[in-house]
This record gives structure tokens, sequence and C-alpha cells, in this order.
């Protein structure tokens, strides 16, 4: 069927004028006639009532009928003609907690800019909780969340997991490396970093001691901070705004509880991008990789240049 046929059709259906039709589509009134009719025969059907004299038509019963066809045929077309004229992409949606996004892949987005595939992302800022679930309901292709759960059908893996730092404007009683009794609560600003940070801070933190300000994300916290506040950030976190901003990073001499970040795929999802997923993957944990021995390395540096022990590198995961 030819496709000028059928948009004569459905314009005539939409303005319902056989002299607007001609117009919208710059051609003669005969020849939205003329089309029309071929339609007509080809199907087997009147679709248009055109009484004489009068100016708006209307569809029969088989035109209304066929009308949804008709569109969706058009649809499918362009849809086909997009594909064959349009280059090779991969096209994936992901879902990370804001934390993530702002720090750690920042600088992988980045990259991809320059990457030989042309990659049409599409990132979506989430809780850990709202990831699982999106991923689950088939919304994201690839989940970041910062909690392991048990879903059906979902692949989990840890790909990166790192321990807390302090983060203040100044160093704090000219010590580089903190006990959690340095630091005064009253000043802290805190961020919930999860469960295990929640019980591991009250272990030196009582609840009566109330924090200056308690925030949702360390973009806010690095904004509330002056000279007397302080919080715990994971170390590629507190590194990077090292290197972005003015604030002074402290170690602990304590263990701290670590947060892990998660992947998360569907395993019908797995099947029907798998090459986008496979190639994603690929890079994303390289990328982190590379990041960790950038971490690592910075915390050398950050322990030599304060003669402070290095105590972090176990925390690593290889």
């Amino acid at each position: 069927m030819e496709k000028d046929i059928l948009e004569t059709f459905v314009t005539l259906a939409n303005v319902q004028n056989i002299s607007k039709t001609a117009q919208v589509l710059y051609i003669s009134q005969a020849a939205v006639s003329h089309r029309l009719k071929k339609l007509e025969e080809h199907i087997g059907e009147e679709l248009i009532i055109r009484n004489k004299g009068a100016k708006h038509t209307h569809l029969t019963a088989a035109g209304a009928r066929f009308l949804p066809l008709a569109q969706n045929w058009l649809r499918l077309d362009q849809d086909l003609e997009n594909f064959q004229h349009r280059p090779q992409t991969l096209e994936l949606t992901i879902g990370t907690v804001n934390s993530v996004n702002n720090y750690l892949f920042s600088a992988f987005y980045n990259q991809l800019k320059t990457d030989p595939l042309d990659w049409r992302l599409h990132i979506r800022t989430l809780h850990s909780n709202e990831i699982y679930e999106q991923v689950r309901l088939h919304v994201l292709d690839i989940g970041f969340p910062l909690r392991e759960q048990r879903v059906p059908h979902i692949r989990v893996r840890n790909i990166h997991s790192e321990t807390l730092m302090v983060v203040s404007r100044h160093k704090i009683h000219d010590k580089t490396v903190l006990m959690p009794s340095d630091l005064d609560g009253r000043n802290q600003i805190y961020i919930n970093w999860g469960a295990d940070y929640v019980h591991w801070h009250s272990l030196y933190f009582p609840s009566y001691i109330m924090p200056k300000f308690s925030v949702d994300t360390a973009k806010i916290a690095f904004d509330l901070l002056d000279d007397t506040t302080w919080f715990f950030a994971p170390y590629s976190i507190c590194l990077e705004l090292r290197k972005r901003e003015d604030c002074y990073v402290s170690g602990l001499a304590v263990q701290t509880p670590s947060r892990d970040m998660y992947m998360i795929t569907d395993t019908q999802m797995e099947k029907m991008k798998r090459r986008e997923i496979i190639l994603f993957k690929w890079r994303i944990i390289h990328y982190i990789r590379r990041k960790e021995t950038e971490f690592i390395n910075m915390l050398h540096r950050f322990h030599m240049e304060n003669q402070t022990e290095y105590v972090f590198e176990k925390d690593m995961r290889k």
C-alpha cells in the first residue's frame, strides 16, 4: 500500500475537509479525491462520507475502524525510516544514588562522550529501594544501589566498597588522624550512610547529642560546612572534595563501616539488551577499578604527607 494514499486518508480524517487536506499536503483537491477512491477500492469499503455541497466530510464505520490501522502503519514506516538513517546507537537507562552520580560516576559519564560507540544514556537519581523496584519493572536496565536485597530474577553483584573519612574546613585539633572523641557531635553535619553506619555512629555519638544539621546529600553537607562543622563521608567523596574544593580531609583511627555499591540487572533484560549491558558493564567495572587505584594512591600520598599509618588498603575490594 502506498504511503501517500494512507497519509491523505489520515489527514482527511483529521481535518474533515477535502480542500484543507489538499492545502496541508500541497496537492490538488482532485488528487485527494483520486487517492481516497483508490484506497476505498483497495480496501473494498467506503471510508469517507462526502455529501455534495457539504464542507465537511465524515468517517464511515469502516473508516473509523481503519483509521488506527493507517496511523499505526505510518508510525511504523517512520520508525523504519529513522532506523535506516540513524547511526547505530547503544541506549541504556541506569539508576544510581545521588552521591554516586555526583562524585564517583561523573568522570565516567564524561568518558562516554569520547567512546568509539555512540552511547545514549538515560541517568536517573533514585534511592536504593527504588532502584531495585525499577530494575524489577524493567524501567531501568542497570541499577547501582547501596544495599543488597534478594529479589527474584535480579542479579546482584558487589562492585565497590569503601570506608569513611572526615571532611572539615580546617585541621581539627591539629591532627590528621582522628579518634571519634576528637569530634564534637554538636558540630556534626549528619548524613545517613546506611544501617551499618547508623549502628557504628551510635557507639560513639549518643542520641542525646543532636547534630548541627541532618542532611541527605554530601553536596548539601559541603554547602553548610564552615569553620566549626564537619561530616563523615566515604573516601571517594572526601578525596573528590579535596581535589575540587577548599576543605581538609582527616583519617580515622578506628575501623569504620564500609559503604558497598552493588550492580543489579534483571535476567530477562540481560537477554533483551545483551550487547548493550555487556559492553556497559565492562566499561563501568574497568572505570571503577581505575578509580580505586587512584583512590589508593591518593590515600598513600595523604598519609605520607601527614606521616601517618596507611590503614585503608585492606578495605578495598579487588
